[in-house]
């Protein structure tokens, strides 16, 4: 399974890009939707909205996991989408309202929506409670309602034209169970952005397995993206911005894994106090999946650039100026790409500004089950670390482009895991993580039987994946071994640093295969100290920390 790298672009703005001028021509006179459902097939029990958010609509939020118990993982998650049309930054996006999406689709391209009420509806079929009853000749209402006419997946058995479902037609889903719905962003003013429409149409698919060997804590979120306007969408990124509230709010803390792309958050010390208490869990949000109508997903279809991109954006839950919330089409844009509200990208360090002058497309990438930098636990390379908050982070995807009446799909993982403690709950969510990747081909089938990994467990470590397992013996001094684990064939380096990011020695370069692989090296001439290795391969890297001692 190929990764979607947290990688953040630099581009080159003209002068000529502008703030947006809504434009009273391209919108409509929408209500904002009302409609909800809530996914809850498997052991989570998540609010759904056709806003472009979910989980929150005012208290109280909804994102329980375990199902039933009263605690909760997420506060609210919420859509933004951004690119350049015509030079002008335009962004469809929210915190908590006002929201920029409204439910329906924009029937003639170019035009906003006249009314949206009539769409105002999340469609949801089960597996066990609609399609398996099919073969005992019962129709269920949900079964006859299914909105093949507004693009719903549908399998035609009977082979005449439109859904039938007394005819044998039958409503196509993924997983267990499926909410489906359609929403835009120009069925009125963009209260917030304050930009005019992308005008796109958007149809969801959040689907959950039952009880799967592994699955039943993860929950997916996929988004076909459609431009119905005129005009050419240009450098567009895309990403879920959210407020994991970990139980309790105010001692959780985040990080970004390149690996796996994903953002994660997770509890400061090893008691969730008064929510889940102690060995409290790790919450991951991962793009699992992206694909464009005309094949692929470059960056520039013109041949000029090509690759897959993705970004991560972290600032804190409250204040103003250039690293708090944004507020513009251009703060919520430059979040997406991987900068901050003045443009300036991340710098490892710190709070990712003003530290140093190394250049982060991610916020807070070091492991911090290991302690290393640059993570929440290890600000300076130095053990320095970061009081927990409440915290709030942005994975996005980009760039890409969209044509007139292209569509680009991009599939979110929202992975739960539980450990032994706080740390080993990182530990736990990555292995999730990286078999929900691992098997996401299978993820993404419609009505598959359900999923089983490797002897029915979790794998420990899937073949053929992207890994650096730490150096030993750690701490050491004189010849310490080195095991890790290459996705794919091509040009792979070993390096190690200091504390200043400063290269002290290479310990590996030149074409690699596949699969796993060993090293060794002799810490003999380095001083003792704290050092980093750093593994990167193709557009992958991770590292790990290494303790020379005398």
């Amino acid at each position: 399974m190929r990764r979607f790298l947290f990688i953040a672009i630099t581009f080159l703005f003209c002068a000529q890009i502008a703030p947006a001028q809504t434009d009273p021509s391209l919108v409509g006179n929408c209500e904002p939707s009302t409609a909800e459902a809530y996914l809850d097939v498997g052991n989570v029990r998540a609010r759904l909205l056709n806003t472009g958010t979910l989980f929150y609509r005012g208290s109280p939020s909804v994102y329980e996991v375990p199902k039933g118990s009263g605690l909760h993982s997420v506060f609210g998650t919420s859509l933004w989408i951004g690119g350049l049309v015509d030079d002008e930054i335009r962004a469809a996006a929210t915190l908590f309202g006002p929201h920029e999406f409204w439910p329906g689709p924009i029937a003639t391209p170019g035009v906003p929506p006249e009314q949206c009420k009539d769409y105002d509806s999340i469609f949801t079929i089960d597996r066990e409670q609609d399609l398996d009853p099919l073969e005992d000749g019962f129709i269920s209402p949900r079964v006859k309602e299914w909105p093949a006419h507004l693009g719903a997946p549908f399998k035609d058995v009977n082979g005449v034209l439109g859904y039938q479902p007394e005819e044998g037609d039958v409503p196509v889903i993924l997983g267990d169970q499926m909410h489906w719905w359609v929403m835009n962003d120009a069925g009125n003013v963009h209260g917030l952005s304050r930009s005019n429409p992308l005008g796109i149409e958007m149809r969801v698919s959040a689907f959950a397995f039952k009880r799967p060997h592994g699955l039943e804590n993860v929950t997916f979120y996929r988004y076909e993206v459609t431009n119905k306007s005129l005009k050419i969408i240009e450098k567009a990124h895309i990403g879920h911005f959210v407020d994991a509230d970990l139980g309790a709010a105010f001692d959780d803390r985040f990080g970004s894994d390149s690996t796996l792309s994903m953002i994660y958050f997770y509890n400061a010390d090893n008691d969730d106090d008064g929510q889940y208490g102690p060995a409290p869990p790790a919450l991951g949000v991962a793009i699992i999946q992206a694909s464009h109508s005309r094949g692929g997903l470059p960056s520039d279809f013109s041949g000029t650039r090509s690759g897959e991109f993705m970004t991560s954006a972290k600032h804190e839950a409250t204040g103003g100026g250039v690293t708090g919330d944004p507020s513009s089409a251009s703060d919520f844009y430059y979040y997406l790409s991987g900068r901050w509200k003045d443009g300036k990208g991340f710098t490892e360090g710190g709070y990712g500004r003003g530290t140093s002058t190394k250049p982060s497309p991610m916020m807070w990438t070091g492991d911090p089950v290991i302690g290393a930098f640059w993570s929440e636990v290890n600000t300076d390379g130095a053990g320095g670390t970061i009081p927990p908050q409440d915290r709030r982070g942005t994975g996005s995807f980009g760039p890409f482009e969209l044509e007139p009446e292209d569509t680009a799909t991009f599939t979110f993982a929202y992975v739960w895991a539980r450990g032994e403690n706080n740390l080993d709950s990182i530990s736990k969510l990555r292995r999730l993580t990286q078999a929900v990747h691992e098997t996401s081909s299978i993820i993404l089938q419609p009505r598959q039987e359900p999923i089983k990994f490797v002897d029915g467990n979790l794998p420990e470590r899937p073949q053929q994946s992207f890994w650096l397992d730490p150096p030993f013996p750690n701490p050491g001094n004189g010849p310490i071994t080195i095991k890790f684990s290459l996705s794919l064939d091509g040009p792979t380096e070993i390096e190690v640093y200091d504390v200043l990011s400063r290269k002290v020695a290479s310990i590996l370069g030149g074409f690699q295969q596949a699969g796993r692989h060993e090293a060794s090296f002799d810490t003999s001439d380095l001083r003792p100290g704290v050092y980093t290795i750093r593994l990167q391969s193709n557009r992958n890297s991770t590292s790990r920390q290494l303790t020379v001692i005398r």
